[in-house]
């Protein structure tokens, strides 16, 4: 009984804990947490728990914090006062707050009084994280606001309008950490900025405006990010000190070189896409043209030579696990360059001028498990006729190029293939009845067990009956933009097909039957011309359907006890011919409040020749199709009235224009009368 009793009172604590609760001043209060957003405060809520840890006043209107703002909350160790056009903060607002640790001033106006507020943050004893981004600071301010603010790890002064950095900038910030900076307008950054920052590991100063990175020499660096500036070179000191670097993003820069990287490094990530860089040596002599780098270092002068028509590369490649050369403007690869990138499983070059790439064990490295070079101009792969070594490679990405004659069996080597993309080549694919022989211009697909994602849209392939997936294990399998005649070739796949694209490839083909297909759950039929939903769809449990662009003029949904209802999470269905007075699907569809409909907007039908918005039906249409509806019954109860008025004006018409008829019938039924 005891041991219950226990167990009870240990969960009322937790549920005494947990439970929400307000304050007079409408702060939210969870745990020692309190929740001040959006309460049109104009001072620190004095009426919270003393001992909070947390207290969050963002979008309020605190323009400033007096001495005894925070005196009531001795514990507080987060404090966020995020949008409150805060401009004043009193030289002993944090006085009473030594266990503070996290500050968030974002969005604020401290720039009017920054040095109040930097009085302020030297006497914070504990703080370790900062923000103060949004501000509109410049780097005479951060100077001044930063110095010295020893305890600091973590500074974040995105979004300001800082132009240049020098030594200064950080001074007495020995035990920060991480820096971010994007979104400034930095386009110089002084020799020594960051020589004092000795445990500094991430830098992020994306999104500014430096030209050029030369004699990059901070050495304790980890993490560095140089996206989105207008870089053209980057190169480090020439030194044999070793780098800590792991991960280098310059990307969406102007780079026109590979970057010469530090001699020793630790490099593991090398992010270098949407650049302008490419290989000259086959283009030009790559001793016909050189530049010489003047580098000042404590008091000397040294000069660099560099051939900008070589291929060499000095720095050492073999640590780099993730590389991303995309969209730049490759047209060839040295032949030692990926060779020397021995660690190598993820590469990305899709998006650039390649014409061949070489696929063979002396270039690729066999722990290679991504390799992306779509949208490039390849005709051609090289293999060695032992095969490759791409034993690992599950991801292989080859749209979007000229790919006509590969290889037969170039893919059943890759024994650990998963997703193979091969769209918009023309090729053509081996089958059962393909005739033997190892040289054919057909590229085999089967027997590859591990293959599971295939997309072969735009491949000019001519689909009926062939046996052209068997042995695999497809999934998700895309032909659409192709000739199909006949849904036989998936045969082998439909007990484990779970999504299924036959976009633009049914104009052969009116009514198709996809019952057999027990556990599809994403379908995309659209663009095929079809005048007829596909009945066996009903019965199937898809999540996902895209219809549109067919002549369907109706769906056969009357009811939510479909599977199709039941399941359904996404359909699409524009650009079709559905009549308007035959639209009960579509309310069973809009009534469903689990189903989007992301083109609902565009939906249209057909109401004599003329084509509407469903969601906007004119009232008169609404009720065109209610008497048009009514069906045999309606018509038979009004034409009744109609039918007996006609009969009996006949009647009378008759006998008044037949006078001696007339005549004729009273004389007939005249009978006389007995008094």
């Amino acid at each position: 009984m005891a041991i219950v009793s226990f167990w009870c009172l240990l969960m009322y604590t937790y549920i005494a804990d947990g439970a929400k609760h307000f304050s007079p001043s409408g702060c939210q209060l969870v745990s020692q947490v309190a929740h001040c957003r959006y309460l049109q405060l104009t001072s620190i809520p004095q009426d919270l728990p003393s001992d909070i840890k947390e207290l969050i006043v963002d979008h309020n209107s605190v323009r400033s914090l007096h001495e005894d703002s925070l005196q009531r909350y001795p514990d507080l160790n987060n404090l966020s006062l995020k949008s409150n056009h805060l401009s004043f903060i009193d030289v002993n607002a944090f006085r009473h707050t030594s266990k503070l640790e996290a500050l968030s001033l974002q969005d604020n106006t401290i720039l009017t009084k920054y040095t109040f507020v930097s009085l302020d943050l030297r006497s914070a004893e504990s703080l370790r994280w900062l923000d103060l981004s949004r501000n509109a600071l410049n780097e005479d301010m951060v100077s001044t606001l930063v110095r010295n603010v020893t305890t600091l790890e973590y500074l974040n002064l995105d979004y300001n309008v800082i132009m240049r950095l020098d030594s200064s900038s950080f001074k007495g910030l020995r035990n920060l950490k991480e820096l971010s900076l994007q979104w400034n307008y930095i386009y110089e950054i002084g020799k020594g900025t960051f020589d004092n920052l000795v445990n500094l590991r991430t830098l992020n100063l994306a999104y500014n405006l430096l030209p050029c990175i030369v004699g990059f020499g901070v050495t304790q660096l980890q993490v560095l990010n140089l996206s989105y500036n207008h870089i053209e070179w980057f190169f480090s000191r020439e030194v044999d000190v070793e780098f800590q670097l792991q991960k280098l993003d310059i990307s969406h820069n102007h780079l026109l070189f590979f970057p010469f990287l530090p001699k020793n490094h630790h490099l593991h990530t090398l992010l270098l896409s949407d650049n302008k860089m490419k290989f000259y040596s086959k283009h030009f002599n790559e001793n016909s043209s050189f530049t010489d780098f003047l580098v000042l270092e404590n008091n000397r002068s040294s000069i660099t030579t560099v051939y900008l028509w070589s291929d060499f590369i000095p720095s050492d490649l073999s640590t780099l696990n993730i590389v991303d050369i995309s969209r730049n403007q490759f047209d060839y690869l040295p032949d030692d360059f990926l060779s020397a990138m021995s660690s190598m499983s993820y590469l990305k070059l899709n998006w650039n001028c390649l014409e061949t790439f070489d696929l063979s064990k002396k270039q690729i490295t066999g722990s290679l498990n991504f390799l992306d070079l779509s949208n490039n101009r390849l005709s051609g792969l090289s293999l060695e006729e032992s095969g490759s070594n791409l034993h690992h490679l599950g991801y292989l990405n080859l749209s979007q190029n000229r790919l006509q004659e590969l290889s037969r069996n170039i893919f059943t080597t890759m024994t650990s293939l998963s997703t193979l993309d091969l769209s918009h080549n023309l090729i053509s694919l081996c089958s059962t009845t393909t005739a033997g022989g190892g040289h054919q211009d057909c590229v085999d697909l089967r027997n590859i067990p591990s293959l599971q994602h295939l997309h072969l849209s735009g491949c000019g392939l001519q689909l009926d009956n062939q046996a052209i997936f068997h042995g695999t294990s497809l999934t998700h399998l895309d032909v659409s933009c192709n000739q199909i005649k006949s849904l036989d070739f998936l045969k082998d796949n439909v007990k484990m097909l779970k999504s299924l694209s036959l976009r633009n490839s049914l104009h052969f083909m009116d009514n198709i039957d996809l019952s057999e297909l027990k556990i599809l759950t994403s379908l995309d039929i659209s663009e095929n011309n079809l005048t007829t939903f596909p009945v066996s769809l009903l019965d199937l449990a898809l999540q996902f359907l895209d219809i549109h662009e067919n002549k369907l003029t109706s769906i056969p949904i009357s009811s939510s006890s479909r599977p199709i209802v039941r399941n359904l999470n996404t359909i699409y269905l524009s650009r079709n011919s559905f009549d308007c007075c035959k639209l009960s699907w579509y309310d069973v569809l809009t009534k469903s409040n689990r189903i989007s409909i992301p083109d609902v907007k565009q939906i249209t039908c057909n109401f004599s020749d003329n084509y509407m918005s469903v969601q906007n039906l004119p009232e008169y249409v609404t009720n065109s199709c209610h008497w048009r509806n009514g069906g045999t019954l309606l018509i038979l109860i009004l034409s009744i009235p109609t039918s007996v008025t006609m009969l009996v004006a006949f009647i009378v018409l008759f006998l008044l224009f037949k006078e001696p008829l007339l005549k004729k019938f009273k004389k007939y039924f005249r009978t006389s009368s007995s008094y």
